[in-house]
């Protein structure tokens, strides 16, 4: 499969290291364009590892599943990750490969050389990266150029050259390694590897035939977010991406579980799970975590308790241990919403910035926050009714009545305060001025369906309809004819993969079925186009931003099993 190194990065399950073709400016620095070792996790002050220099030109990359080429005339060079801390190079004859760890860019960074295990090594201290890197030939040789300075070196570079090309093994060491220097077979590896890719990729539906590569690419996309239990993470991981956006958020993981309830319900509750094991004693959950870093300024949609209605309803089976564990973290999730962001105590909970809706800058929040959206009602609705069904199903009919009533006082107060002339409406807490905006996000409250009133639903459906938000490629999270409109700002134009899911969601269960399926069927062609991007611009399709983003090929097949597949 061909595959672009400037969109999506080769790695593996479990991995911290990655291999991208970065530009010539990359996260706000001055770089050279080419290809680069990376460490996604997020204890480094620098990501980039090392540049990879060639000794071929204009190289063209080819993946399949357990391996990734590079070529270019006679130059080729093959790289496998045969397990999440090694990476193994292949160079044919004619292949000259130089790893320059760029030690000026930092303090501390040098290579020291010793002998172990019967094999001559060198240690790369990345401090930049609090991480080390011991390195081998075991075929080929390997020509060290390192100028030493005082306490770091002011640049290290390794040449790996070959009469009959070479193989060299780099090996992670985060602590310490056990100073063996095993022999790689590298095609065995490489078929070891595309039958754990294999493996992974059937987690996943069927795409239609017209979308298998489209499928493939996903899955690998998915695959190779993963990274390894470490440091806060208790579980693996699925990263929204090995480019830019190295973290899990809290409603991000939502979508990854979701496409992976299907198939996979083992990864599928490992996913849905994950955020909740930084649950803080009062309910709430970060806004984002990974390997070293737990972010608690922002939190994200409660989306839970709607995902896990999804998962149950997908035929997923959870064991009454799992439902207790999903009530107990949705019971304490949800009244955090309603004993910490209710500010005014008018019975409607509040964001207090756009990052917490996940929508960071729609125009919802043109208003100093607080701010109550209908949307963040609707979701906590939704919670509601789930946790009165997860306690009736687990014997407690005391907590489920409760949950009823509570979820019947919720809906009278949100269909009171939230809608003007019938349609949803944004307020300022305290206050109770209306937001003025052109978002789409008020309509994801069409996800309660029929508990909306009719007239409502039909005023909603009538706007999607008439052309402010729809385009050739799904809905814009702005209108069209906003002033605020941009084509790549974020959430004031773009499509994104959450959004679609849930509002196609909430036109199936208003009976929209024909909509919520065009809708799939738009999404889908343009990922077959645009790749699976963090966002996409709502009149061309073309892609935005991070351009392997693991929400964006989960929804993918999510909308495809939902409305395209025999099942919808």
């Amino acid at each position: 499969m061909n595959f672009c190194l400037s969109e999506v990065p080769f790695s593996r399950f479990g991995s911290y290291m990655a291999l991208a073709e970065l530009p010539d400016w990359w996260q706000g620095h001055k770089i050279e364009h080419g290809i680069y070792l990376k460490n996604v996790s997020g204890s480094t002050q620098n990501p980039i590892v090392a540049k990879l220099i060639f000794s071929g030109d204009e190289l063209s990359a080819d993946l399949d599943g357990g391996s990734l080429s590079l070529v270019s005339g006679d130059f080729k060079c093959d790289f496998c990750f045969p397990d999440p801390e090694t990476l193994i190079i292949r160079g044919g004859r004619s292949a000259v490969l130089t790893l320059d760890f760029m030690t000026e860019s930092g303090p501390y960074d040098y290579i020291y050389e010793f002998d172990a295990d019967g094999r001559h090594c060198y240690a790369e201290n990345c401090y930049k990266n609090n991480t080390s890197y011991v390195v081998w030939a075991q075929e080929g040789d390997i020509y060290l150029e390192q100028n030493w300075s005082e306490q770091s070196s002011e640049f290290s570079r390794l040449n790996i050259a070959g009469t009959d090309g070479f193989l060299l093994i780099i090996k992670e060491t985060q602590i310490e390694w056990d100073r063996k220097c095993p022999e790689y077979d590298f095609e065995a590896c490489r078929e070891k590897v595309a039958r754990e890719f294999s493996e992974f990729y059937k987690s996943y539906p069927i795409l239609p035939k017209e979308y298998e590569e489209v499928s493939v690419l996903g899955a690998y996309i998915n695959w190779s977010a993963y990274v390894m239990p470490r440091g806060f993470l208790k579980r693996h991981a699925m990263l929204m991406s090995k480019n830019h956006m190295t973290n899990v958020w809290s409603w991000d993981h939502c979508f990854n579980a979701l496409a992976l309830s299907y198939k996979n319900p083992s990864l599928a509750w490992e996913q849905f799970m994950i955020m909740f094991d930084f649950q803080d004693k009062s309910g709430r959950l970060p806004d984002s975590v990974n390997d070293s870093k737990v972010i608690w300024n922002y939190v994200k949609p409660p989306i839970h308790g709607w995902t896990l209605k999804k998962i149950l309803e997908n035929g997923m089976t959870l064991t009454k241990n799992q439902l207790t564990e999903a009530y107990s973290a949705l019971e304490k999730q949800t009244l955090w919403w309603i004993n910490y962001r209710d500010f005014d105590g008018d019975g409607v909970c509040e964001y207090v910035h756009g990052n917490d809706s996940g929508w960071d800058n729609s125009t919802v929040f043109a208003t100093v926050p607080p701010i109550a959206s209908p949307d963040l009602q609707a979701f906590l609705l939704v919670q509601m009714a789930m946790l009165a069904e997860l306690a009736e199903s687990l014997g407690m009919p005391q907590e489920s009545d409760n949950w009823k009533a509570r979820f019947e006082k919720a809906s009278s107060n949100f269909l009171e305060k939230c809608f003007v002339n019938g349609l949803p409406t944004a307020f300022q807490s305290g206050t109770h001025n209306v937001v003025e905006n052109q978002s789409l996000l008020p309509y994801l409250c069409l996800i309660l369906g029929d508990r909306l009133p009719k007239e409502y639903r039909k005023n909603m459906i009538d706007k999607l309809k008439c052309g402010r938000f729809i385009t050739d490629h799904g809905f814009a999270t702005e209108s069209l004819d906003s002033n605020c409109y941009r084509p790549d700002g974020y959430w004031r134009g773009p499509i994104w993969a959450p959004s679609t899911v849930i509002l196609c969601d909430g036109l199936s269960r208003c009976g929209e079925i024909d909509l919520a399926k065009e809708t799939a069927r738009k999404f889908l062609e343009m990922a077959k186009q645009s790749g699976f991007a963090e966002n996409y611009n709502a009149v061309t399709g073309e892609g935005l931003r991070d351009r392997a983003y693991t929400w964006t090929s989960s929804g993918v097949f999510i909308l495809a099993e939902e409305y395209l597949n025999s099942r919808a």
